[in-house]
C-alpha cells in the first residue's frame, strides 16, 4: 500500500483476514497467538508441536499470513457472537492462558490519589522554581550572581 492509497482510503484494511482473527480473539478475550492455538486444536484435534508453533508464529506475526483453519474458526466465533451463543468465559477458550494472570481491578481511588500526588509535586516544583530570588549572571548553569563573579564580566 502506498501513501496515496492511505490518504484516499484511510479506513481501508490492508489485511482483512488478520482483522477477522483479531476480532475473534477480542471476542474470546485471548491473545492472537492463543487464538491460533485454539483454532489449531479445534481443526486438528491436538496441540501444536514446537516446530509448528515456530512456523505458524512466523507465518502469522511476521508475514501476515492467516491459515485457512484459523480463518474458518474465527468466522465461527464471530457467528456465535452474532447469534448470542458465545460464552467467552468458557474455560475451553482459556486453556492456554498463563496461570495467575487474572485481571485485577484497580480501585478508582488509587488513580485519583496518584493524580493528586503528581499534581501537588508538579505545582510544588513550579512554585519552588518561581520563588528563587537569586539573579543569575548568565543564561546557563551554574547560576552565579554578579557579586560572585570576579573579573571583567562583573564590571
Amino acid at each position: 500500500m502506498n501513501l496515496f492509497d492511505t490518504l484516499l482510503n484511510p479506513d481501508r484494511d490492508e489485511f482483512p483476514n488478520r482483522t477477522v482473527v483479531y476480532n475473534a480473539a477480542n471476542l474470546l478475550d485471548v491473545g492472537e497467538f492463543q487464538f491460533l492455538q485454539l483454532a489449531f486444536v479445534h481443526w486438528h484435534g491436538r496441540d501444536m508441536r514446537q516446530d509448528e508453533i515456530d512456523a505458524i508464529f512466523n507465518s502469522f506475526m511476521v508475514h501476515s499470513e492467516v491459515p485457512g483453519w484459523a480463518l474458518l474458526y474465527a468466522r465461527d466465533i464471530c457467528q456465535l457472537d452474532r447469534v448470542g451463543e458465545l460464552d467467552s468465559a468458557d474455560p475451553a477458550y482459556h486453556r492456554f492462558d498463563v496461570a495467575g494472570t487474572a485481571k485485577a481491578r484497580v480501585n478508582p481511588r488509587a488513580g485519583f490519589i496518584a493524580a493528586m500526588v503528581f499534581l501537588v509535586g508538579t505545582l510544588g516544583g513550579a512554585l519552588a522554581i518561581a520563588a528563587q530570588t537569586a539573579e543569575c549572571a548568565g543564561e546557563f548553569p551554574p547560576c552565579l550572581s554578579s557579586s560572585e563573579i570576579t573579573g571583567p564580566i562583573a564590571k
